[in-house]
Parts: structure tokens; sequence; C-alpha cells
């Protein structure tokens, strides 16, 4: 008799056109782990921050797929998932009291947007990437480092521009430059005693001293220092 596949408790997806089965509620990372696959997609942060795991995925039922992180977006049944990481690219050093003609100095390729918005549909942190480099253009540079706050410089938008208008890096480059530029007072710690005393425990201690200071954190919320 053959099995009910109403009971099958398990959800098929393909990973570079290879079928994998996977527990529902598993993200894509977790169910090729669980399947031995670690190495199908490349893999850092597993907690959406680093961007290495970026892949495109198409929907068995029509819908509209896209781009998304594999370590966030859980599996579902007929799901096509290519994995499409970018190269890295290296970004330029950020300046004092950034102008839009010091950022087409570093970046000649602000003014090749073409509007086609492809930039800000393949984000996965939902960034509006084509308005952000219009705001570029015209030197509102508060707003971009805002809009960049979550980038994850995954470089998705830098790899479907036809234009290579470099989007990431500029958006980067601004936030950085705009942290350059706010006045930074030095700081000047203060003496603590108390937490001279937990350096030389991390430093000193022998590592069963260590887990028992550990312990007692995770009990008491502190340390008897």
């Amino acid at each position: 008799m053959n099995p009910d596949p109403s009971k099958d408790n398990t959800v098929n997806i393909t990973v570079g056109g290879k079928p994998y089965k996977a527990s529902p509620g598993q993200t894509i990372v977790h169910a090729l782990w669980a399947a031995g696959q670690a190495q199908a997609i490349s893999t850092g942060c597993a907690g959406g921050v680093c961007g290495a795991c970026t892949v495109s995925i198409r929907f068995a039922d029509g819908r509209k797929g896209g781009t998304e992180l594999a370590c966030r977006k859980t599996v579902e049944e007929g799901m096509q998932v290519y994995p499409f990481p970018v190269d890295p690219m290296p970004s330029k050093p950020p300046v004092s009291d950034p102008t839009p003609e010091k950022l087409r100095e570093v970046y000649p390729t602000l003014d090749r947007c073409t509007k086609c918005e492809s930039c800000t549909h393949a984000c996965p942190m939902d960034i509006p990437v084509m308005n952000s480099v219009l705001r570029m253009q015209k030197g509102e540079f508060e707003q971009v480092a805002e809009d960049f706050t979550t980038c994850i410089h995954c470089g998705l938008c830098r790899a479907v521009c036809e234009d290579k208008v470099l989007p990431h890096q500029m958006g980067m480059w601004v936030r950085r430059s705009m942290g350059l530029s706010y006045p930074n007072p030095p700081v000047v710690p203060e003496p603590d005693q108390k937490a001279a005393a937990e350096w030389a425990h991390l430093m000193e201690g022998t590592p069963e001293e260590r887990l028992e200071r550990a312990r007692q954190f995770r009990k008491e919320g502190g340390l008897g220092v």
C-alpha cells in the first residue's frame, strides 16, 4: 500500500537544480545544513547581517520571486533556489565634509542611473536604493546615511545594475564620510577597578575560572568582583 502523501511532513525544494527535502519552518540554510550540504550556499553570520547567503527565488505557484537571504527565508513547497553570490569590491576611503562633487570624484558612476529601479527590487533589506542614489546626486546625505543604515553590503544592487552605478559602495561611502565629519570629542575613560579586574580574569584566568564566572553571570546577572 502506498503511504498517504498528505502525511509526508516534508517540503520539497531545489537548490541550484538539485532536489532536497526540508522540514516546514526551516530556513533554506538550515535545510541545507540538515541535508549535509552546507557548501551549497555560502554562509557567514547566519543572522541576516553579512549578506553572504544571497539567493534568487522562484515559487511553484507563480508568485513573483526575487532575491532573499537564505538564512532568513523559510522553505516552501516547490521553491526553486539559485545561489547568487556577488564578488566583493574594495570600498573607497571616506572623506570629511562630503559633497556631491567629492562623491563624483570617488565614484564617477553616480550620474549613470537610468531610474530602472532594479537595485531597489533586488535589495533584501528593503532599502529604497534608487531613490537614495537620486538623493546622492542632490547632496541629501543625511537621508542617504539613514537609507543605508540597514545595508548588509551583499552587493545585489550592484550585480543587477546594467549601468554599473555601484549603489551600495556609494551609500556606505556617504555613511562613513558623514560619520567622519561629526565632531567627536575625545573620550577619557574613568578608572574602573571592577572592569580592570574582570579583564584580568579574562586574560589571565584559567578556562575553569572563566567557565565558573560565566555560570555566575547567567545565574545572578552580574559578577561579584
